[in-house]
């Protein structure tokens, strides 16, 4: 009888953890269901709104890295700079954005960037002041030059405060999947924790 009693109460007790495993983080808690899902995304769409001045930017930044590749196939992670109309250093800081990402070095000089800003106190919101960075940097400033005084830059950073807005997005860093959840550190705790639900979200979108 007593073997019989331990035997049931190991299998509650790993039936509870199992239960505790697979419940997943709580919509309303760690999550929350956009009131306007995004349209014309993907399910697993993975979308981060940030700001390089922005500390928890810069903490969430190699966790996020690390997550997208570990994937497979690797996550390409969008993403979006925060800014607001009303926000001039924002605005400068989704310039610099859309320079790197015009020149397809914006995923590779992303920590960079944020070392330079966050670590080093750099002010990255001028054209003078990014060209002394790229040329420290070993980019070609030439190039850094044009693109960040280019017409398809002007565009994109006028056009990012309406992204940030259509992802209802009102801090940094958020992530949003596919259109529909979003989370972020503020919400969760950190960094670490909002991978973890991201992940979640990451892979039961498509059931959703």
């Amino acid at each position: 009888m007593k073997k019989m009693m331990r035997l049931f109460a190991m299998s509650t007790v790993l039936t509870c953890l199992l239960g505790a495993a697979s419940a997943g983080p709580k919509e309303g808690e760690q999550y929350f269901r956009l009131k306007h899902p995004v349209t014309g995304v993907a399910a697993r769409q993975v979308v981060e709104v940030f700001w390089y001045d922005c500390p928890d930017s810069y903490e969430f930044e190699k966790p996020l890295e690390d997550w997208a590749a570990r994937q497979s196939p690797p996550v390409k992670v969008v993403r979006i700079p925060a800014a607001w109309t009303d926000q001039p250093d924002q605005l400068s800081y989704a310039r610099l954005f859309y320079t790197l990402d015009k020149l397809g070095l914006a995923e590779r000089e992303a920590l960079p960037v944020f070392r330079a800003v966050r670590d080093q106190h750099k002010d990255l919101t001028t054209e003078e002041n990014v060209l002394a960075w790229a040329a420290k940097e070993g980019l070609n400033v030439r190039s850094v030059r044009n693109a960040y005084r280019s017409g398809q830059v002007d565009a994109a950073v006028q056009a990012a405060p309406a992204l940030r807005e259509r992802y209802q997005v009102v801090e940094e860093p958020t992530v949003v999947v596919g259109g529909r959840f979003r989370t972020s550190p503020i919400q969760v705790g950190t960094a670490a924790d909002t991978v973890a639900v991201m992940d979640h979200l990451y892979r039961t979108a498509a059931r959703r």
